[in-house]
């Protein structure tokens, strides 16, 4: 696990076919591999807290950064109630105050928030992660608190107009049903400590909740004892999750609890989905998913929430082949490949420089996805400033996964764009190299993205934007359908292969023979155009061939 091996001098990969491994079909089949799959392997989550982290390797109990529980006063975190860590009993859930944890937004306490070194979500504001610091941070906060004021008030304007009770000073737990103004108002952002209510509402999360009144509590005691190979990983992985936030961090003081009350319900919530969902167990990036909804709800709906996303919102990305996220995976290629096509002329190669075919683009996968896969898995949590992932969940829990797709192609479009992109530089350079430095640019620029109003606009605008918000979710599943459908064609032929019990000797002459992959892919119609299964956007694909021909 970890990044790929660097220079002495702490540059470049030396090589890149030596870190980096493309993405197979899958694993083998009920084997819980993910933490030794291409994927993890070459990009871990936890990576990407490896240089905030006091103890990247901590387990139960370690040493970890500590932090004073008065903090959360001086933060104005705890709204003059009492505070949100404390000694619960692991024996049952607890009942939290968690609107306790994010601090609403307004002018008497602008000051306040500035002074702290916190965020109004616990996070540190100078991060190493993200190149940010105290100031760069506060400078960009101050006019934008300001904007969260006046977004506020147009809230509960729409609240009052549905006949829903509107209050300042109150969460609500009703919101108007779905429109073109409720969508545009989710599109600005939802008010910060209204976040946990609204992605629970829109989420369907109330309707879950009241099938399985109790299921939670009850699957916490019945887990309470155990002690697993997920369990194992958990305890891990608990210490690692969001070194750099306030919560997570160990409690000091004479009386102070070995652990902070998020890590202990942390614990509690990934265990309990790792026995509630036996299929996808514990894969590292749940943890993020988990500990941030923590931040703004109740550990039971925390677990349900994770429960709505991993069945119906990104199914089986999580899965132990990680066979959701290459189909993703794969869905994404093609949409680069359609709707920028600039892009795809650098990303559709191989290690050796060769262009892949339409008909490999789903088998063998490009090596940037190594890097977009986690945009998948961890939902973007790490991979930009906090701000803007809290803006893309506002949109994924009303809009779907297509916002994951719009998201993802507005990131690829602002790298193409960005001015210190040089794709020109590509013909001078080796393909291995050219590959090396798109690798790394595409896996950091993302961190450059403070304001989520910037993404934004540049996913949705039609005119001084992207115009992606075109991109439907009926395409994003027809097109899913169909990628999954051509991998496992070829996943049923490599299959029957293996059973044939043939020795590595006797299908490698069999390959010879003329039963390469060139030859399973033309058995399976896959040397028909590729495009020829999806029906595509042509208003969205002329748009953005304008656009192409204008840079």
């Amino acid at each position: 696990m970890g990044h790929p091996e660097q220079s002495q001098d702490g540059g470049a990969p030396q090589t890149l076919q030596a870190s980096l491994k493309v993405p197979e079909t899958g694993t083998k089949a009920g084997t819980h591999s993910r933490t030794d799959s291409a994927t993890s392997r070459s990009y871990s989550f936890l990576d990407i807290y490896q240089a905030d982290s006091p103890d990247s390797g901590s387990v139960k109990g370690a040493p970890v950064e500590a932090v004073d529980v008065s903090q959360l006063e001086d933060l104005g975190l705890t709204n003059g109630t009492k505070s949100t860590i404390s000694n619960r009993p692991v024996t049952s859930v607890p009942s939290v105050n968690v609107a306790d944890r994010v601090e609403s937004v307004d002018k008497s306490r602008l000051s306040v928030l500035q002074a702290s070194p916190y965020d109004i979500y616990g996070f540190k504001k100078d991060s190493t992660l993200f190149d940010i610091s105290k100031d760069t941070y506060n400078q960009w906060f101050e006019p934008y608190a300001e904007s969260i004021i006046r977004k506020k008030k147009k809230w509960l304007g729409v609240l009052k107009d549905n006949g829903l009770h509107a209050d300042e000073d109150i969460v609500p737990t009703r919101f108007p049903p779905k429109s073109d103004k409720v969508k545009k108002l989710i599109r600005r952002g939802i008010p910060p400590e209204w976040r946990g209510q609204a992605w629970f509402f829109y989420a369907g999360g109330n309707e879950k909740l009241n099938k399985h009144i109790g299921v939670y509590d009850q699957i916490v005691k019945d887990t309470k004892e155990v002690h697993n190979k997920d369990t194992e990983v958990i305890e891990r992985d608990l210490n690692r999750t969001f070194p750099d936030n306030v919560y997570f961090a160990r409690p000091t003081g004479a009386n102070a609890p070995a652990e902070s009350e998020m890590i202990s319900s942390l614990r509690r919530v990934l265990v309990a989905f790792a026995h509630y969902q036996p299929q996808i167990g514990y894969c590292q990036s749940l943890n993020f998913l988990a500990g941030l909804m923590l931040i703004f709800m109740s550990e039971e709906r925390a677990f349900w929430l994770l429960v709505i996303l991993t069945e119906r919102i990104i199914p089986k990305v999580h899965s132990t082949d990680l066979e959701g996220v290459h189909t993703d995976q794969g869905v994404l290629m093609l949409c680069i490949k359609e709707y920028i096509p600039s892009l795809w002329q650098i990303l559709g190669k191989n290690f050796e420089g060769e262009r892949l075919p339409e008909d490999k683009i789903l088998t063998r996968l490009p090596p940037i996805t190594l890097v977009t896969s986690s945009w998948f898995m961890s939902v973007f949590v790490g991979t930009m400033p906090i701000e803007s992932v809290l803006r893309v969940w506002d949109i994924l829990w009303y809009e779907g996964s297509k916002t994951i797709f719009r998201i993802s192609l507005t990131i690829c479009r602002m790298c193409l764009d960005s001015s210190s992109f040089d794709a020109s530089n590509g013909k001078t350079r080796g393909a291995e190299t050219e590959q090396i430095e798109l690798f790394q640019y595409v896996q950091n620029f993302p961190k450059s993205i403070l304001d989520p109003d910037q993404l934004i606009d540049a996913c949705f605008k039609k005119i001084g934007g992207y115009g992606y918000g075109s991109l439907s979710q009926d395409e994003i599943n027809k097109c899913r359908e169909f990628v999954s459908k051509q991998r496992s064609k070829l996943k049923q032929k490599k299959d029957s292969m293996i059973t044939a019990q043939m020795s590595e000797e006797e299908s490698q002459a069999l390959r010879v023979a003329g039963m390469g992959d060139e030859e399973i892919h033309d058995v399976y119609g896959f040397h028909r155009s590729i495009m020829s299964g999806v029906k595509w956007n042509r208003t969205l694909s002329n748009r953005m061939r304008k656009l192409s021909r204008k840079r």
